[in-house]
C-alpha cells in the first residue's frame, strides 16, 4: 500500500485569514479604504514570511497573528485618534516595536500620522524597514537603537508601547523625546499587573479595549505630565 504524502500546512496567510481580518475591521468600524485593508493583509503576510527565519514573534498560528497582532493593534486606534484629534499630523514613536506592532498598523490606518519605530534588535529593525518599503508607506521610518539613547530631530506628540516594559520604566526611558504636552500610550493586558506611574505623571485615561475574536483582557493607559 502506497503511503500518502501530505503537504505540511502552509504558513502563509490565506483567504480565510483575510476574511477574518476583514470581519474584524468591520466590527471596529474604522472606515478604512480597500487599499488599507490590502496593506494590512500584506503586512500580516510579511510577518509570517520573515518569522520563519528571523523569529519576529512567538505567534505562529495564522488566526492568532490576525487577532493577537493586527486586530489587537487596530483596536486602540479610536482612542488614540481621539487623544490626538487636536494635533494635526502628529508625530508618533513606537518603542520596542518588534515586528512593527502597533506602529506599522497605525501608519497604515492613519496616513497623516508620522510614525517612527525603534527596536534594539537589528533583525527586527531590518524587517520593519523592509515592510515599510514593501507596503509603500511614506509616513513611517524604523530605527535600530535604544530609546534612552535616541536623539530625535523633533519631539513626539505620542509615545506608545505594546508589552515593552513596565509603565514606570517605559516613561523613564522615553520622556526625553516627548513633546511638552505630549502623552504616553501603554497597551497592556490586565490592569492589576502594572499601573504604577512615576512622580510627576498621571494616568489621564484608562480604556478597556475590546479586540474582535479575542477573549483576553486588554487595556490602554493614556499618561500625561
Amino acid at each position: 500500500m502506497n503511503s500518502v504524502h501530505r503537504k505540511p500546512k502552509s504558513e502563509t496567510l490565506g483567504s480565510s485569514d483575510q476574511a477574518l481580518l476583514e470581519e474584524g475591521i468591520a466590527c471596529l468600524r474604522l472606515g478604512l479604504s480597500a487599499e488599507q485593508h490590502g496593506q494590512l493583509f500584506k503586512y500580516g503576510q510579511l510577518i509570517q514570511k520573515w518569522n520563519r527565519v528571523y523569529n519576529l514573534t512567538a505567534i505562529r498560528n495564522n488566526r492568532e497573528l490576525v487577532t493577537h497582532h493586527l486586530l489587537d493593534s487596530l483596536a486602540v486606534l479610536p482612542e488614540l485618534s481621539f487623544a490626538l484629534q487636536s494635533t494635526p499630523n502628529p508625530r508618533i514613536l513606537d518603542v520596542g516595536a518588534g515586528a512593527g506592532l502597533p506602529g506599522l498598523v497605525l501608519a497604515i490606518a492613519q496616513p497623516a500620522w508620522n510614525v517612527t519605530l525603534i527596536d534594539t534588535v537589528q533583525k527586527k529593525a531590518a524587517f520593519m524597514q523592509q515592510a515599510i518599503a514593501s507596503l509603500g508607506l511614506k509616513n513611517a521610518q524604523a530605527v535600530h537603537g535604544r530609546v534612552e539613547e535616541f536623539q530625535a530631530s523633533l519631539p513626539f506628540d505620542l509615545i506608545c508601547s505594546r508589552a515593552f516594559s513596565s509603565i514606570d520604566n517605559f516613561i523613564g526611558l522615553g520622556q526625553h523625546v516627548l513633546a511638552e504636552h505630549g502623552q504616553f500610550a501603554a497597551l497592556k493586558g490586565r490592569v492589576e499587573v502594572d499601573s504604577e506611574v512615576p512622580a510627576g505623571w498621571r494616568i489621564e485615561a484608562l480604556h478597556p479595549i475590546e479586540v474582535p475574536f479575542l477573549d483576553e483582557a486588554r487595556h490602554l493607559f493614556m499618561i500625561k505630565r
